[in-house]
């Protein structure tokens, strides 16, 4: 077995975790909690993950990057790690605040305002993630270690501590707590792996890296709010319960989402050495490995199809949904190749392109739920983010370098 295999199959042990935690935790929070409020922990956690776009700043993607191109420079990389976190833990301030203001302008946010307030504890956890940090540098087993440590001690803190209705208000703060403590032995285990000396923050860095990627980190935010807009959208016109369902629905197309993303992740660091040395070896690379993703995602497709009732009893809804769960499973397949397009877009140093059209997809696609959710309910709703993933094909291929320049 190569080197590229061991890496894989040690990386995908670590990134199972966060595809099976949902599997263990989903049904019993349902179960206890009731379909509603899991539709409000949806809501917060997807509030959640929009906040952590603005502590990121792009990191995952450009510090990923950075380190990967890097690596044989320990200084460098040393130096970008403690630059990171002091510019997180500035960023983190910023996301309470909109928090702040969200939580108390909104009536759909400010009934629930312990919910938001204790979810914000994953937003914490991202400002030590060294998640972007590791697979820069490819240490697969450190990065698989912390990842599923996380996710273990957060099922464990669910199962133990989620007892009541009431308690839901709590679920997505274990999960930030357990990253929060499990980032910060990461970061332990970096230091002393590495050998790292701790350094001051430099400021005109930081100030530096907040200008340089800003119009990046927008185009991020536009992504968050295209994944979060639906739910907030059914949250807010179709009531908690119905919101609640599309959330079982979503829970299950994010583990695919969760599933192409870890998978070309993964193989981004290379991608990106390798477009260094040549375009056209960089893109046979990526044909390659997309191809492999596509294969397992129709299969894994095809087989929730099949058994596509067992699926949905699975998760202890009532409500048939079953159909409409059929008609969504188009989108698994759609994301493979937006995200994998995605990528020939990041790899470029020049982002107007992809700024442009992340912005343009995600307006298009607020006004199509605004439009399609009122009269076709959830369908529309499936039908709206289905030609949101067929415009961002179309224009990252269109708008790809990488393909742009080995075409005939």
């Amino acid at each position: 077995m190569n080197k590229i295999s061991k890496n894989f199959i040690v990386y995908g042990v670590g990134q199972a975790f966060n595809l099976l935690s949902p599997l263990l935790i989903v049904p019993y929070i349902i179960s206890i909690c009731g379909i509603a409020n899991f539709g409000k922990i949806g809501l917060s956690f997807g509030l959640s993950l929009f906040l952590i776009l603005i502590v990121d700043y792009a990191f995952d993607i450009k510090g990923t990057k950075m380190v990967s191109e890097n690596r044989d420079d320990i200084r460098i990389i040393e130096q970008k790690l403690f630059t990171v976190i002091y510019t997180k833990t500035a960023l983190v301030f910023v996301a309470f605040f909109i928090l702040l203001i969200l939580v108390n302008s909104i009536p759909l946010l400010s009934k629930e305002q312990p919910l938001f307030l204790f979810s914000f504890s994953i937003v914490l956890a991202q400002v030590l993630n060294p998640q972007w940090f590791l697979q820069g540098l490819e240490d697969f087993k450190t990065a698989s270690l912390i990842n599923i440590l996380s996710k273990l001690f957060y099922v464990i803190l669910v199962f133990i501590l989620v007892k009541n209705n009431e308690d839901y208000i709590y679920v997505n703060f274990y999960l930030g707590l357990s990253s929060l403590l499990i980032n910060y032995l990461g970061l332990f285990i970096i230091q002393n792996k590495y050998n790292f000396n701790f350094h001051r923050p430099n400021f005109i860095e930081i100030k530096e890296t907040l200008k340089s990627d800003f119009l990046f980190c927008v185009s991020q935010l536009f992504l968050s709010l295209r994944q979060l807009s639906p739910l907030f959208i059914v949250s807010y016109l179709l009531g908690f319960s119905v919101a609640g369902q599309y959330k079982v629905i979503e829970q299950i197309i994010s583990l695919f989402r969760t599933f192409n993303q870890v998978y070309l992740k993964y193989f981004f660091p290379k991608l990106c050495y390798k477009i260094k040395q040549s375009k056209s070896d960089a893109l046979i690379f990526w044909k390659k490995y997309v191809t492999i993703l596509s294969v397992f995602v129709v299969i894994f497709s095809l087989l929730l199809f099949v058994f596509s009732t067992h699926v949905i009893s699975f998760f202890n809804v009532s409500i048939n949904i079953n159909n409409l769960f059929c008609f969504s499973l188009i989108l698994p397949l759609l994301m493979v190749f937006s995200l994998a397009l995605e990528q020939t877009m990041l790899i470029n140093s020049n982002n107007k392109n992809y700024i442009r059209i992340t912005i343009f997809v995600t307006g298009a696609n607020t006004i199509a739920l605004l439009i399609l959710a009122p009269i076709l309910k959830l369908n529309g709703v499936i039908i709206s983010i289905i030609l949101a993933e067929l415009f961002f094909i179309f224009l990252y291929f269109k708008n790809s370098i990488l393909f742009k320049k080995n075409k005939t």
